[in-house]
């Protein structure tokens, strides 16, 4: 779910940049992407931006501690609440030896989120499929300070590359699991009794 969600943005992002840019040595995208493989190994391939996860925060302002309950027809339907998340992902420009592509480069991301920072349904319909995740994200430029920066780089090990973190909000996992299901009551009656 996360992994289709952000791969919608990546492909949305990739077809901004290629309206935006004219690229003179063949065509260039945004992917998704972990910055290391299974080995250790950096995998950030050349002449491209890498869209990566870096973070996943529950909100805990936006969770329901009681069980929620629904009422479809005649039957009401108690599930246990969902949980709300929001996530922090980093996007890395790879331009070899051409650093001012990959400032460039993730100029047009911050442009990109600029003129579209909210994501629904309605305004991406690649995003239909997960729309039980989502209501809307919105996409919000993240100020990381120097020594936030540093640490993101050592987690993912790999040295400083042009990059730009932004934090997503809000996803929503709600297990379809029926705790109870219990009739509506439609008539109550009461017999009052003689003394």
């Amino acid at each position: 779910m996360i992994g289709d969600i952000l791969e919608v943005i990546s492909k949305e992002l990739s077809e901004f940049i290629e309206q935006q840019v004219n690229y003179s040595s063949g065509k260039k995208n945004v992917v998704l992407l972990k910055p290391r493989n299974n080995k250790g190994e950096v995998k950030i391939p050349d002449n491209c931006i890498v869209l990566s996860l870096i973070n996943i925060n529950e909100d805990t302002t936006m969770r329901n501690p009681v069980t929620t309950k629904r009422v479809e027809g005649d039957k009401v339907y108690t599930q246990v609440p969902g949980i709300s998340l929001d996530l922090s992902v980093l996007f890395i420009a790879n331009f070899p030896n051409d650093y001012i592509s990959e400032l460039n480069y993730i100029t047009k991301v911050m442009e990109f989120f600029q003129q579209k920072d909210t994501f629904t349904v309605d305004n991406t319909p690649a995003l239909k499929k997960q729309k039980k995740y989502i209501d809307k994200l919105i996409f919000k430029l993240s100020t990381t300070k120097l020594e936030e920066q540093h640490h993101i780089w050592d987690l993912i090990g790999v040295k400083y590359m042009p990059s730009v973190v932004y934090n997503v909000g809000k996803l929503l996992i709600q297990d379809d699991e029926v705790l109870s299901e219990t009739r509506v009551a439609k008539r109550v009656s009461r017999t009052i009794g003689q003394k």
